[in-house]
């Protein structure tokens, strides 16, 4: 009798504990990408007079290769301050994107706690991940809170797919 009654417990307190388990975090290999040769000799300024701005950023880091999602390169910038900007040049093409999340990125969890990576992809994964605040405040973007944002490039663009919230200090 004690042996059935043990058992009823100890199933009962390992279903108990797992139920309250959130989902894990995306995966970078969960997000695959078939890598590739950047083939673009140089960034298309034409398709985006914009990009003309930041041509010596967005020229070397062409140069440097493809660094993100098989065939793109995510290139960045300093702003200010605790601040960064950046942009995804189609490795391909040349063609220059400037996601929403990467305009004025704010890399702090609190008033004086900065993140060390703030931005975090690979070569062979959609997958980008970003710690902190993403994009500007401005009146049409309200306050985000501050965490880990986790994106998924899709149709040259990125998906918000989780974002886990992270206490200020």
């Amino acid at each position: 009798m004690k042996r059935p009654l043990f058992t009823f417990f100890a199933v009962t307190i390992l279903g108990v504990s797992n139920f309250g388990q959130s989902n894990p975090d995306p995966k970078f290999i969960a997000y695959p990408a078939t890598l590739e040769k950047a083939k673009a000799k140089s960034v298309d300024f034409k398709k985006n007079p914009d990009a003309r701005t930041f041509r010596t950023r967005l020229t070397e880091g062409l140069r440097g290769g493809v660094n993100f999602a098989g065939h793109y390169i995510v290139v960045g910038w300093g702003c200010g301050t605790g601040c960064i900007s950046g942009a995804i040049i189609d490795g391909r093409t040349g063609e220059v994107f400037w996601p929403e999340q990467f305009n004025a990125l704010g890399v702090w969890y609190g008033a004086d706690s900065y993140v060390d990576q703030p931005v975090a992809y690979k070569k062979n994964s959609r997958l980008l991940i970003i710690t902190g605040v993403p994009g500007e405040k401005s009146e049409d973007a309200p306050d985000r809170p501050s965490g880990v944002y986790y994106y998924e490039w899709k149709n040259n663009r990125l998906r918000q797919i989780k974002f886990v919230t992270k206490p200020t200090e």
